[in-house]
């Protein structure tokens, strides 16, 4: 495990014995983001349960290691370097969601797309405005509480966290969720679990079917990021992204794509440099044509 103190190593290597974790090595970036883009990550270490998560983390805490949380379909653009960062990635436990009676509980490390899925099968309404996220429903989450912390009360009863030093913990206030913003933004806690707000109204998805929802889960599989690009005080992005004339603007592999202006999509080609230029091209048109700044989604 290269850039790790051997301490550090060791004590990954009992933990693992243990069956609490499973640690891998020059892991493939391309496979776990959304845009197929980076190099490769050092380190990758999975945990099945919440207690996994406390454990790796107060180990990493205790040898002053950085950390970084990634899911399947991250929204991450991974360097061409690399990323040398132990890497966490909750699976197993984490990964599943339950359809009750009246709502639905997911981990953190559940495909929100997924847990949309089965949300709209079992007649459940409520998460239409979230079926086209890619990522993880930790991932989403924590991208909700740093930009617009109040809509979590809207769209959870409950949220479940951890971080190093501390225990799982729930909030289910508003007053709570604002912790979670100020941590979130700091990478110190991993979303580990959540149960959504959901109703039986039939609305959305529930009177039309999921053939919507099918088709906006399979245009995620592909090379693709969605809403790049938060929406400013004044409009929205794609309102100022298309009065700019962004649309079928390309930097080598990374192009905005054809079916809306606020997204992009990669070739097999495409380098993360690509990308991050794109993302600052278009921002860049933007500002010269309305004066806006906009604010990018994706983490550079």
């Amino acid at each position: 495990m290269r850039h790790l103190p051997n301490s550090l190593e060791n004590r990954l290597r009992e933990v693992r014995k243990g069956g609490l974790i499973e640690v891998y090595e020059r892991v493939d970036l391309k496979a776990w983001t959304g845009l197929g883009v980076g190099g490769h990550g050092d380190l990758l270490i999975r945990c099945s349960t919440a207690s996994a998560v406390q454990q790796t983390l107060d180990l990493l805490a205790s040898h002053g290691t950085m950390w970084f949380t990634i899911g399947a379909g991250s929204r991450i653009v991974a360097p061409d370097r690399g990323l040398r960062v132990p890497l966490l990635n909750l699976t197993g436990e984490l990964g599943r969601w339950k359809v009750e009676k009246n709502g639905i509980t997911a981990g953190g490390g559940a495909k929100l797309a997924q847990v949309c899925t089965a949300a709209a099968r079992a007649g459940l309404s409520g998460l239409e405005g979230l079926s086209a996220s890619p990522g993880s429903v930790g991932g989403v989450l924590a991208s909700v509480a740093r930009r617009r912390p109040e809509r979590l009360s809207q769209m959870v009863e409950w949220i479940e966290h951890v971080r190093a030093g501390g225990e799982v913990v729930r909030i289910e206030t508003i007053a709570d969720l604002d912790s979670v913003r100020t941590e979130a933004g700091r990478d110190r806690l991993v979303i580990s679990g959540a149960r959504f707000r959901t109703s039986g109204k039939k609305s959305g998805w529930a009177t039309g079917g999921i053939d919507p929802l099918r088709k906006a889960i399979v245009r995620h599989r592909s090379r693709t990021a969605d809403r790049v690009f938060h929406d400013p005080a004044e409009g929205t992005a794609l309102e100022h992204l298309e009065s700019a004339g962004c649309g079928g603007l390309r930097v080598g592999g990374a192009s905005v794509a054809e079916w809306s202006s606020n997204a992009i999509v990669t070739t097999r080609v495409c380098t993360a440099s690509d990308v991050v230029r794109l993302v600052w091209k278009v921002r860049d048109r933007v500002r010269g044509d309305s004066g806006v700044e906009l604010e990018p989604r994706l983490w550079l």
